[in-house]
């Protein structure tokens, strides 16, 4: 009898009362409820910091590629959506081509030299912009004289198809692709959207040897003082009618080669992880941060209606590319052209080749901290007083309206004031590339005052204070420090 109850007991030990389960799932519950957000925080700097680790990577491994081939080597942050809409600018989409989830190696193919082994180029000099059309008063210098050159048809097909809008072709050559002349170094840059195909007749009207089909070809020149800087479209100059840029002889035939726009490099892109994206929206050089931003490109003057935009007009991806001894070797991006205004039309973007003096950043932060609209920026974490928002009816939608300026009530924290998310640089002259954090936005009375904004109705734009905000967050003005 003793021996069956002992083996009973052995068999079916003391168990769990249901309400000790109860209380032990109770603590539990509450424990993980505790401990749920800081785990989710936890993963989210987890998965930021990886992936701003592969972006620093490519740009090392670009940077690489081009020391270790002798050629031109870089990566290509791909938007997520290049087309943005069309017709009334209320109408367009920003969001979608302010970020990116993917990067790509590019490199730089053999130099364009012309369709046949004589190929050659004529420098040329006239008071005349080009047959047609004229330029606009504003850009024209009085008694100056307009440096060119005449690249016959049957010389350079590519150019003639580039500069005559052909998208494949433009692919190749674009706005601000650097060429050489007579065994010159790459001193030249072409002025794509000046530039004109002309006829043969219209080659003798002008004057042009040989009278044939060409292209009339516009450019600026390293010896010339770049004015596009400081007044877009001019590029006139005063010079001697018996003096030409390089001191090329007028009339005379020389070889020509032209660094042509980069091309997909056979490595694996890289791809974001989770929900972090490169943002755009907020990534640029130091003298212009919001230089990719799809909404500064397309809305340049902010105080005024933004044009119609043509259907299937797609904006540039962002190109950025290595010299052979690891320097900055010039970034490529989308541009429109600033003199076209409404009621005017905005014909579609163009590839710019930009050769920055400041470093370059990029933003690597999460999807939902990228804003609809860059100027809510200015109101985050607070609105400095003063500011004019330049509302138009066709702006995208502000948040918080009326009034404005008001804190930003969005709970999401933009990618620029998260200290979770980073910047990668890349130092024009030497090509180091480095990755840092974002820095905090300063109390108010500091932020206004370090930057000399006035608190007067009126005495700053939103767009000129998300730029100083992005001074701030990359650490730009305040040597090395947070204000």
């Amino acid at each position: 009898m003793i021996s069956m109850i002992t083996n009973r007991k052995t068999l079916f030990p003391k168990a769990f009362t249901l309400i000790e389960l109860l209380v032990a799932l109770t603590i539990a519950s509450a424990l993980t409820a505790i401990a749920l957000p800081t785990l989710k925080d936890s993963m989210r700097q987890n998965t930021l910091s990886r992936s701003a680790s592969l972006v620093k990577g490519a740009f090392i491994n670009a940077r690489g590629q081009a020391i270790r081939t002798g050629r031109p080597f870089g990566l290509v942050i791909e938007r997520r959506q290049r087309r943005i809409g069309d017709g009334a600018a209320s109408g367009l989409n920003f969001f979608g081509a302010n970020y990116a989830t993917r990067i790509y190696y590019v490199q730089s193919p053999i130099e364009y030299r012309g369709d046949s082994q004589n190929a050659q180029a004529y420098p040329y000099l006239s008071t005349a912009w080009a047959p047609n059309p004229a330029p606009p008063a504003n850009q024209t210098l009085p008694n100056s004289v307009i440096a060119k050159f005449f690249v016959p048809l049957e010389s350079a097909g590519v150019l003639y198809a580039a500069v005559n809008g052909s998208a494949p072709a433009r692919r190749l050559i674009g706005d601000g692709t650097r060429f050489a002349i007579g065994g010159s170094d790459y001193d030249f840059e072409l002025d794509l959207a000046r530039s004109r195909t002309i006829t043969a007749a219209q080659a003798s009207t002008l004057g042009i040897t040989p009278a044939v089909p060409g292209s009339l070809i516009i450019f600026n020149h390293r010896s010339i003082a770049p004015e596009r800087n400081s007044n877009p479209g001019v590029y006139t100059n005063a010079i001697a009618t018996s003096q030409f840029p390089a001191r090329l002889e007028l009339g005379q035939g020389y070889s020509f080669k032209f660094q042509t726009n980069p091309i997909r490099a056979p490595l694996s892109p890289v791809t974001m992880i989770g929900k972090t994206v490169v943002d755009l929206s907020i990534s640029g050089t130091g003298s212009e941060p919001l230089l990719f931003n799809a909404q500064n490109i397309v809305d340049t003057d902010p105080a005024n209606v933004i044009p119609a935009l043509d259907p299937d007009s797609l904006l540039q991806d962002v190109v950025v590319m290595f010299a052979p001894d690891g320097r900055l070797d010039g970034v490529f991006s989308s541009r429109r052209d600033p003199s076209i205004s409404a009621p005017q039309t905005i014909p579609g973007f163009y590839v710019e080749r930009l050769d920055p003096s400041t470093t370059v950043a990029f933003n690597v932060g999460f999807v939902d901290g990228i804003l609809d609209n860059i100027d809510d920026g200015a109101r985050y974490p607070y609105a400095v007083p003063g500011t004019d928002p330049q509302v138009n009816t066709d702006d995208p939608p502000l948040e918080s309206l009326p009034p404005w300026p008001s804190a930003l009530t969005s709970k999401k924290v933009p990618n620029f004031a998260n200290s979770d998310c980073a910047w990668i640089s890349i130092h024009p002259l030497s090509g180091a590339i480095s990755l840092d954090t974002v820095a905090g936005q300063p109390p108010q009375a500091k932020f206004y005052s370090y930057y000399g904004f006035s608190t007067a109705n009126g005495s700053q734009s939103a767009r000129n204070v998300i730029r100083e905000r992005l001074h701030q967050s990359r650490r730009l003005t305040t040597a090395g420090t947070t204000q």
